[in-house]
């Protein structure tokens, strides 16, 4: 999934309900608080996932920096809310 960082693009290679691992050009320091967007696509419809999250660890490997952070709020007001990606809507696990 497309990144932007500002205007520094890259790619989200794994995504959670509490956290990012994407790649990127440029680093930010690792502690540091970042707002990133992430380009969804649902239903076939472009959407932008505004974030802010804090840098975790910091990566690099051929000139790409590899970015884990943990995001700064839950996108689900409880953490047993779960969206069912098959379904299309959100679930209890419990």
């Amino acid at each position: 999934m497309p990144v932007e960082i500002g205007n520094v693009h890259g790619l989200a290679r794994n995504i959670s309900a509490t956290g990012i691992y994407f790649e990127i050009d440029t680093a930010p320091a690792l502690g540091s608080h970042v707002y990133f967007a992430v380009e969804l696509t649902v239903r076939g419809e472009k959407l932008k996932l505004v974030c802010d999250g804090q840098v975790l660890r910091v990566d690099q490997k051929d000139g790409v920096h590899g970015i884990a952070a943990k995001f700064a709020d839950s996108f689900f007001s409880n953490p047993a809310e779960i969206v069912d990606a098959d379904a299309g809507w959100l679930t209890r696990t419990h």
